[in-house]
């Protein structure tokens, strides 16, 4: 077959592609993921009168803070968002997922929520950084020290490392 011809139906298999899509919306839903709680069934007839949908952009997260409370939002897949709610007083942290849609699809889920404080009080948790925390110390506490010994970070032979 020539290159052409290749292309040629390359070109048409993704136009079959996008119109199956575009044509059966519900077939895939956005991450695989369902409705975390489905929706109620509607209790009076729509009539006809169908709701425009709701769109979300997919632009960068936005942050606010006021009166203790620090609040972050985010998006992740199609008309999902992320709300981080943080009580800086209380030191409390909550997670919420919000999704637009249609009216039905619409709804805003506690995904969840806890304390903080002891959180806070790690030195280190699933750290995989370049020195660990006593390491760091060290260095701070030698830094106002005469070291005459040039190092370059890479020893392996170092205070904690094996």
């Amino acid at each position: 077959m020539k290159s052409w011809q290749q292309t040629l139906l390359l070109g048409a298999g993704f136009g079959v592609s996008f119109l199956l899509g575009s044509t059966v919306p519900n077939l895939v839903s956005a991450q695989g993921r369902g409705p975390v709680n489905p929706p109620a069934a509607p209790t009076e007839p729509t009539g006809g009168t169908a709701e425009p949908a709701l769109v979300y952009s997919e632009e960068s997260g936005q942050a606010a803070s006021a009166n203790g409370f620090v609040a972050v939002t985010g998006s992740y897949g199609v008309g999902t968002s992320v709300l981080y709610l943080l009580d800086t007083k209380n030191r409390q942290l909550a997670v919420y997922e919000a999704r637009g849609g249609s009216a039905e699809q619409r709804r805003v889920v506690l995904v969840g929520a806890r304390r903080i404080d002891l959180d806070l009080q790690l030195r280190g948790y699933n750290d995989r950084s370049e020195y660990e925390y006593g390491q760091l110390e060290t260095m701070f506490q030698k830094r106002g020290a005469k070291d005459h010994d040039v190092k370059t970070g890479l020893e392996t032979d170092g205070p904690g490392r094996k």
